[in-house]
């Protein structure tokens, strides 16, 4: 499809129009997004911090610490849980009752075994942390099914070997959506947080049990994406005084959210500055290329043969000097026209007499000259047949001689003719079966190929159709087959090969022979007229055949070249029309 500079220019701007739209909305995206990671980035640290705060066990610690240091829980565990019952159990109802359901304090001895305990909250019957000595101590998370606790310990009443025993706090977490709800909306509302051991699971999101977060990031210092579900992107910190860990995360969506929202407000935007952009390309294409178009149409119909269009003139610009111009150049062009009009009816009527005298020559060689080589040739057999007994054996010779140059003096005026004829033949286009046609030929050729030493093999490969005049193309087959079995008439096993290769819209024909072959320094030489490589002595022929075959190749548009080694054969190519052209 050809485009008009009236369609370009529009097509140009519309381009450069939308490829800026696209430049700014994906440079604006990449801003948004950029900022709003660095927002993410800053928001993640602050949460973990909030929620590790809020975490704290400094209470926690300080009470059960103090509770295992009261002197009635201290001669309780002294006692082997035996004295000072009632005073030890109202100092454990001062941080755990009876009726607590997600809590249990214990006072057990440094053995495990249970001595007093508060709260209905039981979950194992065992010591379920390493006592502190000097202040209490946090365990990790743990988790029984679907429940998870926590166990705070200290000892009390000195070293084992004084008495003493162990003082032990195991809570539930409350996990339900309303604690998630109110922790991420502490957050900010769009914040996940999450709670567990930095040693591994159990993991929490404070309404059920989940995986916990892969060591890339409990041990980064700075948030980083990973994937559960979705990418998201967290950072984790320790709450201090505890083997636990709070993250926060917030989904890659999220983040992404406000950058969406930039492209889906400027949009829009972009899209109307594109359709403004375009209609003013249009209409300013419109005003500039209308001159042009008629300049082009003027020359248009010039180049077509009409020498009578010209250009209004109706601007001062360069436009108008453009069209000024150009009606100048139109009027020198139809002079030059008629000028040369005349010169080739001139030369045309010089040109048919030069043919006349052309096909009076021919008529010349083709009779006049055959009359005297027939008077020879005729005398000459007359001499060697009724005569051979009175001539000695030198004028036999001779007389031979005389036979043998007047038929190849004949046959070269045949030659001469045919070649002469070819530039003056109109040619008859059509489809032409080059396998059939090469078929057919070659079996010519085998069966007029006589005094050779031995076989000659013709393999046909297949050969597509071509576009040309069948008896035209006859005649080059037939020139380059009996070239190919001429000159491999001294092999013992002679083998020639006709295929073909495609080449664009032509085909590329070769035969190809392992006969005497030649220098390929001298390959443009073959086909000129008269030009052999071999002596008439080594093999017979005028020197025409490739002349023909060339000029029959060259009327119908292709090409013809040659490639060979002396005593290892020769290979022809020529180029013709594909059948579909």
């Amino acid at each position: 499809m050809r485009w008009s500079i009236e369609h370009k220019l529009p097509l140009f701007a519309t381009i450069l129009l939308v490829a800026v739209a696209i430049a700014q909305l994906t440079i604006g995206y990449g801003e948004v997004r950029q900022a709003s990671r660095a927002l993410a980035d800053k928001r993640l640290p602050l949460a973990t911090k909030v929620l590790a705060d809020l975490f704290q066990t400094g209470q926690g610690r300080v009470r059960i610490t103090a509770l295992a240091k009261d002197p009635a829980v201290v001669a309780f565990l002294r006692s082997g849980g035996r004295s000072d019952r009632e005073a030890a159990l109202a100092a454990m109802h001062r941080i755990t009752t009876d009726t607590a359901s997600n809590a249990g304090l214990e006072l057990r001895d440094f053995s495990g075994k249970l001595l007093l305990r508060t709260g209905r909250f039981t979950i194992a019957d065992s010591v379920l942390v390493s006592p502190g000595k000097d202040s209490a101590r946090y365990g990790p998370l743990m988790r029984r099914d679907t429940t998870l606790f926590i166990a705070v310990a200290a000892a009390s009443g000195g070293a084992e070997r004084a008495g003493g025993g162990i003082v032990q706090q195991v809570a539930r977490l409350s996990l339900s959506e309303r604690t998630r709800a109110t922790l991420t909306g502490l957050a900010g509302g769009d914040v996940t947080l999450l709670l567990g051991n930095a040693s591994g699971d159990p993991w929490t999101d404070f309404a059920t049990i989940v995986p916990a977060p892969p060591s890339s990031v409990l041990t980064s210092r700075t948030p980083v994406s990973y994937e559960r579900g979705e990418v998201r992107r967290a950072s984790a910190a320790p709450v201090p005084g505890t083997p636990w860990m709070v993250v926060a995360e917030l989904p890659s969506r999220a983040i992404l959210a406000p950058a969406r929202a930039y492209v889906n407000s400027m949009a829009p935007l972009a899209f109307l500055i594109v359709i403004a952009g375009i209609l003013i390309a249009w209409w300013g294409s419109r005003r500039l290329t209308k001159p042009l178009v008629g300049v082009t149409r003027a020359a248009e119909a010039i180049a077509a043969g009409n020498l009578e269009p010209r250009v209004p003139v109706g601007r001062d610009d360069e436009l108008g000097r453009l069209a000024r111009s150009f009606n100048t150049m139109a009027e020198q062009v139809a002079r030059s026209h008629h000028h040369l009009e005349a010169q080739v009816a001139q030369r045309t009527q010089a040109l048919e007499g030069t043919n006349a005298e052309l096909e009076s020559f021919s008529y010349s060689v083709s009779h006049d000259l055959r009359a005297p080589l027939r008077a020879i040739h005729g005398f000459a057999r007359i001499l060697l047949e009724d005569h051979q007994a009175q001539l000695d054996p030198e004028a036999q010779r001779l007389l031979g001689v005389i036979n043998q140059n007047t038929r190849r003096m004949g046959q070269l005026i045949d030659d001469l003719l045919a070649f002469s004829r070819l530039g003056r033949r109109e040619i008859a286009t059509g489809v032409v079966d080059m396998e059939e046609l090469t078929r057919t030929v070659a079996d010519e050729v085998r069966r007029t190929d006589a005094g050779r030493k031995g076989s000659l093999v013709i393999q046909i490969d297949p050969l597509p159709p071509a576009h040309g005049d069948r008896p035209l193309l006859r005649q080059v087959m037939s020139n380059l087959l009996q070239n190919a079995a001429k000159f491999t008439s001294d092999r013992a096993d002679a083998h020639v090969e006709v295929g073909s290769q495609p080449d664009g819209d032509q085909t590329v024909y070769f035969v190809k022979d392992n006969g005497a072959g030649f220098d390929g320094r001298y390959a443009d030489k073959l086909f000129g007229v008269f030009q052999r490589l071999h002596s008439t002595e080594q093999f017979d022929g005028t020197g025409v055949g490739l002349a023909i075959v060339k000029r029959i190749v060259q009327r119908h548009g292709g090409r013809v070249w040659a490639e060979g080694k002396v005593d290892h054969g020769a290979a022809f190519y020529f180029t013709l029309p594909c059948e579909d052209r």
